[in-house]
């Protein structure tokens, strides 16, 4: 790595995003390699500048056109943009990620292939998107844990056990401990509190891991961690109408109906 790289790596570390683009576009234009103009480009993204960072992709890709890096490079971007159609933004998105699948078939591809296709709504097409990059990396845990939520209502015993490797893999994969609250529905209650608590240590501003854990406290009678834990989980995200909902109903179940109107006030609702 010569100075300017030094330089343009330091200011991306250091979080001066600005300085780092300037500088890993000096080094892409003077060295003329993708793999610069792809980190030129991922740094403009961070900054929102879509269309620069879609210039510095696809420049990329005229100095190598089978630069697989540089096809996943725009899957993300299209993925993430917010100048375009959701849904547009979408299709393009797995088409980068398609293509760059023939040059590089691997876990980590196959898992955006599968998420972009729930996206879309085509499950069926991402399970096997999922199957395979489990196929080709068994220990891949973010394909593990897609499949995992697609068959849920399906395959509850596969998803678990899913889940649990995991987790096994990545003790700290907070939102596979939030989904082990599958386990409650068997009746094992500490067990599903714990994985929720888990999920929270990890993440405290889970939202519907603070929702799962109020309701498995109300559900063992457990009133005042309950309330609190639902106060919390709806002063994180007050503009969830499903989530306010549920605490009212809970306020109403303690007999605090003035309040509880209050809270679905807040969206024009009333008690039947």
């Amino acid at each position: 790595m010569d100075f300017l790289e030094q330089q343009a790596e330091s200011a991306e570390t250091a979080g001066d995003l600005k300085n780092a683009l300037h500088l890993w576009n000096q080094v892409a234009v003077r060295s003329r390699d993708p793999v610069a103009f792809c980190r030129a480009g991922r740094v403009a993204q961070e900054l929102g500048s879509w269309g620069e960072a879609e210039n510095s992709f696809h420049e990329a890709l005229r100095v190598d056109r089978d630069f697989s890096g540089a096809k996943e490079c725009l899957g993300s971007l299209w993925l993430s943009r917010t100048d375009k159609d959701s849904q547009e933004a979408l299709i393009v998105a797995r088409n980068w990620f398609a293509q760059a699948l023939k040059h590089e078939r691997n876990a980590r591809l196959l898992t955006f292939v599968g998420n972009a296709d729930i996206a879309l709504g085509d499950e069926s097409s991402a399970r096997k998107s999922f199957e395979e990059a489990i196929a080709l990396d068994p220990n891949y845990e973010e394909a593990l844990f897609n499949l995992a939520s697609l068959e849920s209502e399906t395959d509850p015993e596969g998803a678990f056990a899913l889940l649990e490797k995991a987790i096994r893999i990545d003790p700290e994969y907070s939102a596979a401990h939030r989904e082990l609250v599958l386990s409650e529905t068997e009746g094992d209650l500490v067990k599903a509190e714990y994985h929720l608590r888990r999920a929270l240590e990890l993440d405290p501003a889970d939202y519907w891991a603070q929702m799962h854990l109020a309701n498995l406290l109300a559900v063992q009678g457990k009133n005042m961690e309950a309330e609190q834990t639902y106060r919390f989980a709806t002063t994180l995200h007050p503009e969830i109408k499903e989530g306010t909902q549920i605490f009212a109903r809970f306020l109403d179940s303690l007999g605090k109906r003035k309040e509880a109107d209050t809270v679905r006030g807040k969206f024009g609702d009333r008690r039947n």
